[in-house]
């Protein structure tokens, strides 16, 4: 089992039409995951979850609801293609840095590499595996990927959303197995679970 933290932007209709069809096409986790924020990356169970949610609650707390825009578009080392945020970049960041601190410290990434973003598509030529720790050049699908670019682009941007709430998932063990290249596929049962909500400015 693993923690994530994530916002799930609500769209208005259009947008959210269009990015999941997006999804359905090329983002292998799109039937059980709605379009989502990471600001948390997934942290293993061992971590208790009551000093979890108290860590991040004591963060979270000075934190007020914010804007957020979507608006631009990155390729990932790993090959995803990201939706990324122009305004309200920033303020993700900052929760970002003061998440990974206290009993999250030892799990910390590189904060310069972290892109906040919305993921709409994985990118890999059939019959490789997806590693996001080593991504392979090789295996990067550039005709679908410039294809799923092409739709993304038609997208209505920018959209802007207002950040209210946040979400502390469960993930299990096979999505965490199959992004490490452990596991070929995303088993068809797979389920995620949302443990915990923290409204900002509360």
């Amino acid at each position: 089992m693993y923690y994530a933290l994530t916002i799930y932007p609500r769209l208005d209709h259009a947008a959210s039409d269009q990015i999941a069809a997006i999804r359905s096409e090329y983002d292998p986790t799109a039937s059980f995951i709605e379009p989502h924020i990471t600001v948390l990356f997934p942290t293993p169970g061992r971590v208790e979850e009551r000093a979890l949610i108290r860590h991040l609650e004591k963060v979270l707390s000075s934190f007020q609801p914010f804007e957020i825009q979507l608006s631009g578009f990155h390729k990932s080392r790993d090959h995803w293609l990201f939706l990324t945020l122009d305004k309200g970049r920033a303020e993700v960041r900052r929760m970002y840095q003061r998440l990974y601190t206290g009993i999250l410290a030892e799990f910390c990434r590189d904060h310069t590499k972290f892109i906040p973003h919305l993921g709409l598509g994985l990118f890999l030529k059939k019959g490789t595996n997806y590693d996001w720790s080593h991504p392979c050049d090789e295996n990067f699908d550039e005709q679908r990927y410039k294809e799923a670019l092409q739709k993304a682009m038609a997208l209505p941007l920018p959209i802007s959303v207002s950040v209210q709430r946040l979400h502390l998932t469960m993930l299990p063990d096979a999505l965490f197995d199959w992004a490490t290249g452990r596991r070929a596929h995303i088993p068809e049962e797979i389920a995620i679970a949302r443990l915990r909500e923290f409204r900002l400015g509360s």
